[in-house]
């Protein structure tokens, strides 16, 4: 996906199944339990294995808390396939104005 054009990104974006296969990809990578759902440790241990990727401190639990409490509009303590495409959206969106 990195070496996708800003052009290609913005197709995505328009088509609703790519979108919903990316973030269906990607949801499934962090749900290690396969439980349907991300929860607190999962999200934990993608948002520390990205900082450590880019070179970024260890995010804190109040970080993961955080990002959690932002995703989980629902409230229920997890983030949901769809809760999570919203970030995925965000960060396709922000890919393309690059």
């Amino acid at each position: 996906m990195a070496s996708a054009s800003p052009e290609e990104i913005r197709a995505i974006l328009r088509d609703d199944r790519k979108l919903h296969d990316i973030a269906k990809a990607a949801f499934d990578a962090v749900d290690a339990d396969r439980s349907g759902f991300i929860d607190e440790p999962e999200l934990r241990t993608v948002m520390c294995s990205v900082a450590n990727d880019i070179g970024m401190d260890t995010p804190s639990d109040s970080d993961v808390r955080d990002v959690l409490r932002e995703l989980d509009t629902n409230r229920d303590g997890r983030i949901s396939l769809d809760e999570f495409k919203v970030l995925i959206r965000q960060v396709l969106e922000l890919m393309a104005s690059q």
